[in-house]
């Protein structure tokens, strides 16, 4: 539930705003990538309704989430374009704030989309966490164009551990789709054995007054620059892993959303210690997920691998040869067996 808050913060500050630091001094969009990790029914998809029972943005009317079948679709869901009274066609924003929520229940839909589309809903997803332009022009001057860095966005996924590939799969990695994300964890089995609240609870107002008065940037702290520096340092001796690009680029946009719901446009260090604090669970959360996807194919070649020695084994009680018994293996059992007896794991007779 502190993910979908720390979204509606994000959501509540004008669109405006940026995250300066010396590394992005020309300012950063408060856009932000989460994927919500449980199993099935979990409660992943009714965590924006429990926020909205427990928080209200004062004066602040913000974004039903929504979803796309397509990346194409995405710049609609901020505009549209609409002869204005000179007769120039322009962009005209559905939302005076200019924010989107966009949400998908299932990742396995999310990852069957950008297969049937070319990829666009994960290429989309990317340029919205960056602020990037949205949309284009096709050949004959129509489409729609939504400019960069002219709004706010955020998109949760909903996430089965077995079913991540589409954001964890070595092509996402590559491409920096799964470096987009945070990744929160909806289940905690320290809480489960505690009574559902039946007493009605008064909601938290977060105000939104610190805004009011023309902030463009909300500037890093210096701790928040040198970790910045560094990591930018670390990445040219190719000690950063690529799915590590933007985590500290999270972390400060995060930390913002942590000072928004404190009432505040400026940075203290216990903003950036608590994004700390989420981001190193959101690893956590990552690796366990990681992990839950590599686990079918280390026992798929557990499995390949006792087939293949179960085999050589039984040509030998026959009375062929080593490499007699080794041409009989199909490709795969073979291949198998090769590393086995690299390893050391398997001798020939």
């Amino acid at each position: 539930m502190l993910a979908a808050a720390l979204m509606e913060s994000l959501l509540g500050i004008p669109h405006t705003v940026r995250y300066r630091s010396s590394r992005f001094p020309e300012g950063t969009p408060l856009n932000l990538a989460v994927a919500f990790v449980g199993a099935s029914g979990a409660g992943k998809s009714t965590l924006f309704h429990g926020v909205a029972h427990a928080l209200r943005f004062e004066g602040a009317q913000l974004p039903d989430s929504e979803s796309v079948r397509s990346g194409e679709g995405i710049p609609a869901l901020f505009g549209y374009m609409a002869k204005g009274e000179d007769g120039e066609t322009e962009l005209v924003w559905r939302r005076p704030d200019h924010a989107v929520s966009l949400h998908y229940d299932e990742v396995g839909l999310l990852g069957a989309q950008a297969a049937r589309t070319g990829a666009t809903i994960s290429d989309a997803i990317k340029s919205l966490t960056s602020g990037e332009r949205l949309g284009g022009q096709n050949s004959k001057g129509d489409g729609l164009t939504i400019p960069a860095r002219s709004y706010r966005a955020v998109v949760s996924v909903a996430v089965q551990p077995s079913r991540a590939a589409p954001l964890l799969n070595d092509e996402a990695v590559a491409g920096g789709l799964a470096a987009r994300f945070v990744y929160a964890l909806v289940e905690d089995p320290a809480v489960a054995h505690l009574a559902i609240p039946t007493l009605p609870t008064e909601r938290v107002t977060v105000p939104l007054y610190q805004w009011d008065h023309g902030v463009r940037f909300v500037d890093a702290l210096p701790e928040m620059n040198a970790a910045h520096e560094a990591d930018a340092r670390a990445a040219h001796r190719g000690e950063r892993q690529p799915i590590d690009s933007r985590l500290l680029l999270n972390r400060a946009v995060l930390a913002v959303a942590f000072a928004n719901l404190a009432g505040r446009a400026v940075l203290i260090p216990d903003d950036w210690e608590l994004a700390g604090a989420f981001v190193a669970q959101s690893l956590q959360t990552r690796g366990a997920v990681q992990d839950e996807l590599a686990a079918p194919v280390e026992d798929q070649r557990a499995q390949l691998e006792s087939r293949a020695v179960g085999r050589m084994d039984a040509m030998r009680a026959e009375g062929l040869s080593a490499q007699d018994a080794r041409r009989k293996l199909s490709r795969a059992q073979g291949t198998a067996l090769t590393a086995m007896i690299r390893e050391g794991r398997f001798a020939m007779w």
